[in-house]
């Protein structure tokens, strides 16, 4: 028995089966993430560059979701500048905070973080979330810490902590500049899309 060769009616897929009857197909694999993208449902947050004038432990980026579906966010990039007059010996703290729901970086005259775009560059789609950046004197409270993390100045971090937020919850990040810190840039970024709506 020879090859037999076939095209599938509904999705166009080439098949066929061997002398063997052994059946042959052809497929791509797509992880969530990069399905996302192609289906307008991710995007990339990002605080831009925030200088921290003191050494306190500061709120640099907030996300509340509030799509129907979870956002998941599959990684936060931090970016460290050299803090000024710091501690040459003290590393920087970075701290995942889980459901912070109250402090000045969400109620005292929130500002919305400078990029929030979705991965897909010819889709107009936007993410319905609340997403804030942070400034030195700000405070973000009632939430309980989910990951610490240290760093060196000058420094790049990308931790790939998958989290996940059902409709109503939030996250956020704090930077604990090195003792002495006077001036800091820091930025704060993280990867994410909402979830499949047939995954719900």
């Amino acid at each position: 028995m020879g090859n037999t060769v076939g095209v599938d009616a509904i999705n166009s897929t080439g098949w066929k089966i061997d002398e063997n009857r052994r059946l042959h197909t052809q497929s791509v694999s797509l992880s969530s993430a990069q399905a996302a993208s192609e289906n307008s449902r991710a995007y990339n947050i990002n605080s831009d560059w925030i200088t921290l004038t003191d050494a306190a432990d500061t709120p640099v980026l907030y996300i509340k979701n509030n799509e129907t579906n979870d956002l998941h966010i599959t990684a936060f990039a931090i970016g460290l500048d050299t803090a000024t007059n710091g501690s040459a010996t003290e590393l920087s703290t970075v701290t995942v905070v889980r459901n912070p729901t109250t402090g000045t970086i969400i109620s005292s005259t929130p500002t919305d973080a400078p990029m929030v775009s979705n991965n897909n560059f010819g889709s107009n789609d936007t993410l319905t979330a609340d997403v804030y950046i942070g400034a030195t004197g700000d405070t973000m409270t009632n939430g309980t810490d989910h990951a610490k993390i240290g760093v060196s100045d000058f420094n790049r971090l990308f931790a790939s902590i998958d989290v996940v937020l059902p409709k109503g919850s939030s996250v956020g990040i704090k930077i604990d500049p090195p003792a002495g810190s006077n001036s800091f840039p820091v930025y704060a970024a993280a990867l994410c899309h909402v979830s499949d709506p047939e995954e719900n």
